[in-house]
Parts: C-alpha cells; structure tokens; sequence
C-alpha cells in the first residue's frame, strides 16, 4: 500500500511530531511505500541543524526515527511556503527531503491507499 503521512508538529509538539514519525517509519517497516508531508511547524523535521533535538515525552528519539527513514529512502515532502517560513532549505535540508506543494499533497491523498495525520 502506499501511505501520505502528514504530520504538522515539530518543535512546538514534539510528541505529536515524533508520534507521526512513528507511524511513518511502521508503515515502511511493515513494507509499505511511504511519503511524509511536513506542514507548519513540522517543516523543521527536514532541517538536519534541528530535527535531532526534537524530543516527545516518552517518545524514542526523533534522531533515529528520522534517520531510519532517510536511509530507506523515504521522501519527505516540506510544505515550501512552510519550509521557507522556517528557513529549512536546500541548503539544510535531509537527504530525501523536497519542497512541495498543496497540490502535491492533495493529489498524493487523492491518488494513494491510505493518509495518516497528526
């Protein structure tokens, strides 16, 4: 199946980010193709200056979990408008992160199995 997990949190909510990271990186443990959508303050999940020190409460590190997925290829779609809002570039950006826009993600819900939020 392919999966749109859109995740909204970063810094301001590091246990719902980390909790939407999660779910990403199950699904592509489980076999899943996966994409994660960073919108608003989750923009700064892409930021390799910042995403390490994203920790939730209780939660496994962020780090790893972003790691992971980075090096399963997974791409992480930065909301541009967000993204620039937050000055996470192409200059910091991860390895598999983009910007993208609305209409990608939109058309991402439209056309994919399944969409998660958080």
């Amino acid at each position: 199946m392919r999966f749109i997990v859109a995740v909204t949190a970063g810094t301001d909510d590091p246990t719902r980010a980390t909790l939407g990271m999660i779910a990403a990186k199950v699904a592509k443990d489980q076999g899943h193709d996966v994409t994660v959508w960073l919108q608003g303050e989750a923009a700064n999940i892409a930021n390799r200056n910042v995403y390490d020190k994203i920790v939730g409460h209780n939660m496994p590190a962020m780090k790893d979990i972003v790691e992971d997925l980075v090096d399963a290829g997974v791409p992480l779609w930065v909301c541009e408008a967000c993204g620039r809002g937050r000055d996470v570039t192409p200059d910091n950006f991860l390895a598999t992160a983009e910007y993208a826009g609305m209409g990608h993600y939109v058309q991402a819900v439209a056309e994919f199995d399944r969409s998660m939020s958080f």
